[in-house]
């Protein structure tokens, strides 16, 4: 059984092993000391698989797992500049675990700068982070030897997508309607995708992997980097810009950005299954995340990516609608 959190839980660790949590900090402050800071001066920022501290000049990212970051730390040194990833100071792994050490720089994370910007700010941050990532599609040809083609929501073959859709229809206890068209739609993204032009994705494009400062200046965290469709980028820029933290569809100036960046770049024959198969991916691995926290306290179907599978599941498709059609 996992131990209860104490009072003192970082809200990033509350579903964590509190032992487990502590040992990673306990790795992040050796990391820092290494390269002069101290993670008593250093605060805690956003992030899910890794656990990440900025501050006295630098960023430590220890991953919670025992899973490398050589490969990562490859692809963001041969990044193009204009994405902005600050500059790896080191890299290397304790007891398995991988970190990575940044050199600090300005900027608030955008996530957490979103609330506070104007309309017209979000919509030209929504672009803004589409230019910069979109430099690393461009440089697919000298960044694919880096990436796999699957990882992050993106399952090695279809066996493992229609095991998650399974898992995610008996949670949720889906109708034979929805089961049907839960499955259609994953098995349409896996026979389209070998179709069209693979380039290297973000594959975690959300606001809380970027920096702001008036501007976005930098994206962020390319550990689930994937060689696919374009879609895989384009559907979660676009679910960051038009779903709220609570998984309900907000209309606004950033999603209407969002929506004409997705249809300019969108296969124009397989983009709709596409974007359509991959938006579906994304909520069944978070699904499958929220599944192994087995939280008492709300209902499965509840949930935000229960909110936004079932949506993806309407007639219309949800937060992606204006593209499907």
């Amino acid at each position: 059984m996992t131990p209860e959190p104490s009072a003192d839980t970082h809200p990033l660790d509350q579903h964590r092993d509190p032992s487990e949590a502590a040992r990673v900090r306990g790795m992040a402050a050796e990391v820092a000391a290494r390269f002069g800071g101290d993670l008593a001066r250093m605060r805690r920022a956003n992030g899910y698989s890794n656990a990440t501290w900025v501050g006295d000049g630098i960023a430590v990212r220890v991953a919670h797992t025992p899973v490398g970051m050589a490969r990562e730390a490859a692809l963001v040194r041969a990044l193009p500049r204009g994405i902005g990833h600050p500059e790896i100071l080191g890299e290397g792994t304790i007891e398995g675990h991988g970190w990575i050490v940044t050199r600090e720089v300005r900027g608030q994370n955008l996530h957490e700068a979103w609330p506070t910007l104007t309309a017209a700010e979000q919509r030209h941050a929504i672009r803004r982070l589409w230019a910069r990532v979109h430099l690393a599609h461009d440089a697919s040809p000298s960044l694919r030897t880096y990436v796999a083609a699957h990882g992050g929501f993106i399952p090695a073959a279809l066996g493992d997508a229609a095991a998650a859709a399974d898992r995610a229809a008996a949670a949720l206890g889906l109708s034979g309607p929805r089961r049907s068209r839960l499955h259609a739609v994953v098995e349409g993204y896996f026979r389209a995708a070998p179709l069209v032009e693979q380039c290297v994705n973000h594959g975690d494009l959300a606001l809380m992997n970027a920096l702001w400062d008036g501007e976005v200046t930098a994206v962020l965290d390319f550990e689930f980097a994937v060689l696919g469709p374009v879609e895989i980028d384009l559907c979660r820029l676009v679910c960051e810009a038009r779903v709220s933290d609570d998984g309900r569809r907000v209309d606004s100036e950033a999603g209407a950005a969002a929506l004409e960046i997705a249809a300019r770049h969108m296969h124009p024959v397989h983009g709709p299954a596409l974007i359509h198969g991959a938006a579906i991916l994304d909520q069944l691995r978070d699904l499958d995340i929220w599944l192994a926290q087995d939280s008492p306290d709300e209902r499965a179907e509840d949930w935000r990516p229960s909110r936004l599978l079932t949506a993806l599941l309407d007639a219309d498709g949800g937060y992606l609608a204006p593209l499907l059609g």
